[in-house]
């Protein structure tokens, strides 16, 4: 058995003391020297980082190649691995590890996908349509960027560089997932990739997105690992681990999914409103709405758990799949209470709003300053699919975050990401002003990347605004609007999360026309009302 120091290391130098980037890093560990470093031939360093060595450990513990002990903290191989390190051939490790893959539900998830793509006759899928199914949709762990957006952003940028910038680095973390996940399936020939090109305003034809496809033989996998018979059936390997991955709560929010898990593994089928009142009698006691959305997001993580009519017991809750015993660590019942103020501001959302759990997200990521790309990316998403308007994700240097427009009018977007609010900032209000003027001169000379084009040339002068979008507004703002709309002749406005949510609500149930939006830029913070 080995402790994680043992096998992963640190970052350290020579001398022992923290390296100052990976190159000068040394060995400290085995999985460190196990694995050629990628350099090996260029720079004579046959090691690889800790980094790595950590990434390697957990793919190896995800798919029971390796058993972790809780209670020693402590590594060991499993039957599985052992069998593993024995194949003294490529097919016969290629056949194990199509074994581990059929037993990791995100594999057999990414499969169904691409599955249920090639039977829809759309086969190809990239990682953005991929991450949109993937996972528990609607917390931080597992956020997936809009492809259509990622497809506009990818034709805004300004040179070489940063489309390659964005198609290797710009992704939420279920879009990083899908790519992972399939990469590892095109190694046992159960996917296969293409690199379609795009035409691009400025550059030409550029490589776009990397694509994927479930082969022949991968569709057979699929559908004999997930078959009618359950002697058939490959039974899943899951940790309490695999439930959530971020969050002062995350522990509690594992707990609450392994149980849902264990208690319909029990019983198979079960009443919803049994399934609640268990959990709440071990404690776990969320609002239905939060079940629910466990539930949906253990079918997205690759536990197939349905929703069944039981006639007069209601809904029925039914698994489809076998999964091996797994435990649960005790003392896992702590909720912060902010999370708690967060998990119940969710649930009221998601059971009052027909909104999809990655908008209500935004709950979430507006309140985390390292998720600003997330907030940029979501909002745009949200202005398109939820207020349906035509928006474009920009980003980037000298370019606002993001444009909606209509032939009729267009607003120039700034979101913040901000966990104690956002409040008058004298730097931002003049980047504000300078977009504006931008777009009112419209002069190349001024500003090359010209991101005003993407505005309709149908829309009058006079019907431009601007909007900040934030956690929540501290202070004065309204004097920052005001002074916006002094300096620039524009009006605008602010909206803060909860209102954001609200008004996508009610333009979906008619409550709101999306075409009176301007009509609420009236330079004070936006209020459409209350859920």
């Amino acid at each position: 058995m080995f402790t994680y120091e043992e096998l992963v290391g640190h970052s350290r130098d020579a001398n022992n003391r923290p390296a100052k980037s990976r190159a000068v890093a040394v060995a400290d560990a085995l999985i460190q020297v196990s694995i050629p470093s990628q350099q090996a031939q260029t720079n004579n360093k046959y090691w690889t980082d800790n980094w790595t060595a950590d990434g390697f450990l957990r793919w190896a513990v995800s798919l029971n190649f390796v058993q972790f002990d809780r209670d020693t903290d402590e590594y060991t191989i499993s039957p599985l691995g052992t069998e593993l390190a024995q194949v003294a051939t490529e097919p016969a490790r290629d056949e194990i590890l199509k074994k581990a893959f059929l037993r990791y539900p995100p594999a057999t998830r990414v499969l169904s996908i691409l599955a249920g793509a090639a039977e829809n006759g759309h086969p190809w899928k990239n990682k953005f349509e991929i991450g949109h199914e993937l996972g528990f949709l609607g917390e931080p762990g597992f956020t997936s960027y809009n492809s259509s957006l990622m497809l506009g952003f990818l034709k805004q940028a300004s040179t070489s560089k940063e489309v390659t910038t964005i198609r290797a680095d710009v992704e939420g973390t279920a879009d990083k997932y899908a790519r992972m996940i399939a990469m590892w399936l095109i190694k046992v020939g159960f996917v296969e990739t293409r690199s379609p090109k795009i035409a691009h305003r400025i550059l030409g034809p550029v490589g776009g997105f990397m694509e994927y496809r479930i082969t022949g033989a991968g569709l057979h996998a699929i559908r004999q690992a997930q078959g009618s018979s359950k002697n058939n059936r490959a039974a899943k390997f899951v940790m309490w681990e695999f439930f959530a991955t971020t969050g002062k709560s995350r522990g509690y929010v594992r707990t609450r999914r392994a149980r849902i898990v264990q208690l319909l593994m029990a019983t198979p089928t079960k009443s919803f409103d049994r399934l609640v009142e268990q959990l709440h009698a071990e404690s776990l006691t969320d609002d239905p709405a939060i079940i629910t959305n466990d539930l949906c997001g253990l079918n997205h993580m690759g536990i197939r758990v349905y929703f069944v009519s039981g006639g007069s017991q209601g809904r029925q809750v039914q698994l489809r799949d076998t999964i091996q015993p797994f435990t649960i660590p005790t003392g896992q019942l702590t909720q912060s209470q902010g999370d708690k103020a967060r998990e119940q501001l969710k649930a009221k959302f998601l059971a009052k709003t027909n909104l999809l759990p990655r908008y209500v997200e935004l709950l979430d990521i507006a309140y985390d300053s390292k998720r600003n790309r997330d907030f940029e990316m979501v909002t745009a998403e949200l202005f398109n699919f939820a207020y349906l308007l035509p928006a474009v994700h920009l980003g980037g240097v000298r370019k606002p975050d993001a444009l909606v427009a209509t032939k009729k009018f267009g607003i120039i977007v700034d979101t913040k990401a901000y966990a104690n609010g956002y409040s008058r900032n004298a730097n931002q209000a003049d980047e504000m002003a300078r977009y504006i003027t931008e777009n009112q001169k419209r002069d190349p000379k001024t500003n090359p990347n010209r991101w005003w084009d993407n505005f309709d040339a149908r829309i009058p002068p006079n019907a431009y605004y601007f909007l900040w979008v934030s956690s929540f507004f501290t202070g004065q703002f309204d004097d920052q609007l005001s002074y916006t709309a002094h300096r620039t002749n524009t009006h605008g406005g602010a909206l803060n999360v909860e209102q954001l949510l609200i008004g996508a609500n009610m333009i979906q149930t008619g409550q709101l026309d999306r075409n009176k939006l301007p009509e609420y830029m009236q330079d004070k913070e936006i209020t459409f009302g209350t859920i």
